[in-house]
């Protein structure tokens, strides 16, 4: 302070670094403008004891070397620089910059040189001497004219407007929008501007909208490039901004850019995947659902087997003690009836829980088929054979006629069985005492045919539509007070549609009904049944009559006897198990288990010559038994009868498969079971001599 002598030391920088000062300059109003050397231009304002400074990075001044600063008093403030002549102007903080490109006569001015005449012209020394300048000579303005794009790129080669492929119709400097394909996702342009008045002053900056909502830092590449973009809409924006002052914005242009999406993107594709995705959605809930219900019906096909066992164990016995009376016991005309009363009874529970089984294997193992070539009249045969009894108790007139004599066809043995079986027992079952029965076989060039005709009650007209559906009877069926569980003719129905058959029905009320079932010849139509050898149909024939006539096997067979062998029975119900003990304890000497497991734990010790095991007990079963005895050598030997509730043929293999001799179907007859025990152990008894003495 001049007037008070007072001396205030400045921190003209919060900064460690020194501040280099180059010239001061004091205002009429007090502030001081500092020129410093490298740190731009300081405004001290005293009486607030404030600072701002301008330099490079937040100002348009052009250079932060400031040399000499200069002021008419009227707020005309031009100072020097390294670069050119500066013009600020304090009531704006602008800057107005004139170089040596926009026409200025030098470019480098030296420190301190610079002094205001009394006309108020400004003169500033140079490299190149003085330069006097008119305070009111205005520097130049920015001039600038469009914002030119150019040199259109696809994967690095330029874009010719209108030639095949080329996503430009016109120049693309002209177009509002680029229009894509998903392949073209590599391009670049080039931006400039027409400037011959100041070309150094223009930098660009760009912002991509719809990918990065950012403005690019200013700079003078003119290259915009981009790569690997998404499908989508863009657009792009371009400014050309003044170098001095990068708040300046001297041109801003923009152009639409559309890249197609490919076609598993679009909306087309988009919806097909919706269908497919439902699709698969649907066969995996159809598939979730399936399990579901095949996992229900195992449940309850082992509930119908597990019942079927508890049945068929009481129902031996019923049926063996009852044969062993017709065999042993002289009975009276009367008794004789009412024990074959008896048994007939015990034969339908017995066709009624087998039917009942496969029932429900239908619904669960309806594509699988065992098919083998049978000779048709042989097999039908043998089956109306078995109710020829039954025909001639009710003095039924029971035939079967047929217009070839030999015929090979495929089928699955058991399932045709099933279905010839209750539409014959159906035919007898509802035919009066005196009625006839009548069995028909026919062939064509392509097929084969059942017929069965019946002069029984017949089906209502009304009712015959209803006939193949689940638990169906006829109303004069139910009237006639015979007993039926309306679940034979729907398994008829669906093994004969399992088969590739078709049926025909023709009735007419209390005067009769036919039924015909026709099968295409051959195996082509049954693509997915699995083909079985015949010999793969196990059927327990048991003839000891052959054996009579063999003076080795008598005399075998009264040796046996007189030695009393052992026999272990396995058997879990002790009804059962008691009976077979005291029929069998006259013969052998018997051994008694209740499960697999306990017999496993005493057979090595007794040393049986002969095991007779229920299939079905707690802890372990009785095919897991013979499996154990028959891979252990100490046992092997050892002769085992399987006996079971379980009746069909695939059972019946996996039981032989295990290693069992003989395999028994409950309810069975006392005298097969007493012949094939005696047969396995004189048999056994032949082998040990034969090759025991060589």
């Amino acid at each position: 302070d001049k007037e008070s002598g007072v001396v205030k030391r400045i921190k003209l920088s919060n900064e460690s670094e020194s501040v280099y000062i180059n010239t001061i300059h004091r205002m009429d109003d007090g502030k001081l403008l500092i020129g410093t050397n490298g740190t731009g231009l300081i405004i001290y304002d005293s009486k607030k004891d404030t600072f701002a400074c301008y330099n490079r990075d937040n100002s348009s001044i052009i250079s932060n070397r400031i040399y000499t600063i200069l002021s008419d008093g009227d707020k005309n403030i031009m100072f020097s620089t390294e670069n050119g002549l500066s013009r600020f102007y304090p009531d704006e903080n602008r800057f107005s910059n004139w170089t040596k490109e926009r026409g200025l006569t030098t470019n480098h001015f030296n420190a301190n040189s610079g002094v205001l005449f009394r006309n108020k012209n400004f003169i500033f020394g140079s490299i190149d001497g003085a330069v006097e300048f008119d305070k009111t000579m205005e520097l130049p303005q920015n001039y600038v004219t469009e914002l030119i794009f150019s040199n259109f790129k696809v994967f690095y080669n330029i874009v010719v407007p209108g030639e095949p492929g080329s996503p430009l119709e016109k120049d693309i400097n002209e177009v509002e929008t680029i229009h894509l394909s998903h392949n073209q996702d590599i391009f670049s342009l080039e931006v400039s501007t027409i400037n011959y008045d100041y070309p150094s002053n223009i930098v660009y900056s760009w912002m991509l909208e719809g990918f990065y909502n950012k403005w690019s830092k200013p700079g003078d590449e003119r290259l915009i490039q981009f790569t690997s973009l998404s499908s989508g809409r863009y657009t792009l924006h371009v400014r050309a901004i003044s170098n001095e002052d990068k708040r300046t914005v001297i041109k801003e242009r923009s152009i639409n850019i559309i890249i197609d999406a490919p076609f598993w993107k679009s909306g087309w594709a988009i919806l097909i995947y919706a269908v497919i995705l439902f699709i698969i959605s649907a066969i995996v809930f159809h598939v979730l659902l399936l399990r579901r219900q095949k996992k229900v019906s195992e449940e309850k096909i082992n509930f119908f087997i597990n019942t079927a066992h508890d049945i068929r164990t009481p129902l031996t016995l019923i049926k063996a003690p009852l044969e062993e009376v017709c065999e042993t016991e002289n009975l009276s005309p009367i008794g004789q009836s009412n024990v074959n009363t008896a048994l007939r009874n015990v034969n339908l529970l017995l066709r009624l829980t087998t039917n009942l089984i496969n029932f429900e294997k239908t619904d669960l193992y309806s594509s699988e088929l065992y098919i083998s070539e049978q000779e048709v009249s042989a097999f039908v045969e043998e089956l109306i054979a078995s109710f020829r009894a039954y025909a001639e108790a009710r003095r039924i007139e029971f035939t079967c006629k047929s217009d070839f004599q030999y015929l090979n066809t495929w089928f699955d043995k058991e399932k045709m069985d099933s279905i010839l079986r209750n539409i014959i027992s159906n035919a007898l079952k509802y035919t009066p005492e005196g009625g006839k029965v009548n069995i028909s076989l026919s062939e064509t060039n392509d097929t084969w045919s059942v017929e069965v005709k019946d002069t029984g009650i017949g089906i209502p007209s009304s009712e015959q539509k209803k006939l193949f559906k689940m638990h169906f009877r006829g109303s004069n069926a139910i009237n006639s007070k015979v007993s039926g569980s309306g679940i034979g003719l729907i398994l008829v129905w669906k093994l004969v549609n399992l088969h590739k058959g078709k049926i025909h029905l023709h009735s007419v009320e209390n005067r009769g009904c036919t039924i015909k079932i026709t099968f295409p010849k051959g195996s082509e139509h049954l693509g997915n049944a699995k083909k079985v050898s015949p010999t793969e149909n196990p059927t327990i024939i048991l003839n000891t009559n052959n054996n009579k006539d063999l003076p080795i096997y008598d005399a075998m067979k009264e040796q046996q006897t007189a030695s009393a062998q052992r026999i272990l029975i396995v058997e879990d119900n002790d009804e059962l198990r008691d009976y077979l003990r005291q029929t069998l304890s006259s013969e052998y000497k018997i051994q008694t288990c209740v499960n697999g497991r306990e017999a496993l734990s005493v057979v090595k010790g007794y040393s049986p010559d002969l095991i007779i095991s229920d299939v079905m007990m707690p802890e372990m079963q009785g095919d897991e038994l013979c499996a154990v005895l028959k891979n252990d050598i100490e046992t092997s030997h050892i002769p085992v009868i399987l006996l079971t509730a379980l009746s069909n043929e695939k059972h019946i293999l996996e039981g032989l498969r295990t290693g069992a001799d003989e395999y028994i179907v409950k309810p069975f007859n006392i005298g097969i079971l007493k012949a094939t025990i005696a047969n396995l152990l004189v048999n056994r008894a032949i082998l040990r001599r034969k090759y025991g003495n060589p």
